[in-house]
């Protein structure tokens, strides 16, 4: 491989990762409106409301967007089970399953090590007190569609086009997860134990099975089984 190669590769990496950095970024400006009437007071109901929809509308256009460029790449090459000395599932499903009680056994786990700030939490109940339904579709659908979509699809497609021996799945696994932990947190905390679980085998699902909506599907149920627990002790 030539010198110039070489350069051409790190410079379009890097610029990979820029780019992922600015779909993060909007993605966050997409959930601002929402966030706003638990932030700030003196949002009357129809204001509420208005931001809701508009964070619905935001996040279904980033979906739309992101859905047409991660189709216009090309597909990762991946032999994932020439690496791990398993062969794809005959049963999809019953392997979601198992993969998904690897996550929830992590999550408690973890849930025992992290503890939350008393701010922290006072802004989530806030959050999804002012407009729990909006905010529940956006948590348990669409928040987990466009994370997929940057975390895992694009990720992968722009940074690790070719996953076919141990170091690369290695590399690979330990990046994407580590940056999804991250930015969630936004810091070498603790609380990286609460993200890290879900983080491993959402990847691990997506070069096993090279399909974006099987790590869509696990990621949604698990979202989906928190928001429940979290509005059952809003109730309460």
């Amino acid at each position: 491989m030539s010198k110039s190669h070489s350069t051409n590769r790190t410079v379009t990496w890097l610029l990979n990762i820029v780019k992922l950095i600015g779909l993060f970024a909007l993605y966050q400006l997409a959930m601002i409106p929402t966030m706003m009437p638990a932030i700030r007071h003196g949002f009357s109901a129809t204001a509420t409301l208005i931001a809701g929809v508009a964070s619905l509308v935001l996040l279904g256009s980033l979906i739309w967007w992101l859905v047409t460029i991660y189709r216009r790449q090309a597909p990762i090459v991946t032999s994932l089970s020439r690496v791990t000395s398993l062969s794809r599932p005959t049963r999809p499903v019953l392997t979601i399953v198992g993969l998904f009680i690897l996550v929830e056994l992590g999550n408690v786990l973890a849930g025992l090590i992290v503890k939350k700030t008393p701010e922290n939490q006072v802004i989530l109940d806030k959050v999804f007190t002012t407009n729990p339904v909006i905010n529940v579709v956006m948590m348990a659908v669409l928040a987990p569609i466009v994370e997929e979509l940057i975390f895992r699809g694009l990720m992968y497609r722009w940074l690790f086009p070719r996953v076919t021996n141990w170091v690369s799945f290695t590399v690979a696994l330990v990046f994407a997860s580590l940056v999804f932990a991250l930015a969630h947190t936004l810091s070498f905390s603790p609380a990286l134990l609460a993200y890290l679980p879900i983080a491993v085998v959402l990847t691990f699902t997506y070069v096993w099975f090279n399909d974006i909506r099987y790590s869509i599907a696990l990621h949604i149920i698990n979202n989906s089984l928190a928001m429940v627990g979290m509005l059952t002790l809003l109730s309460r």
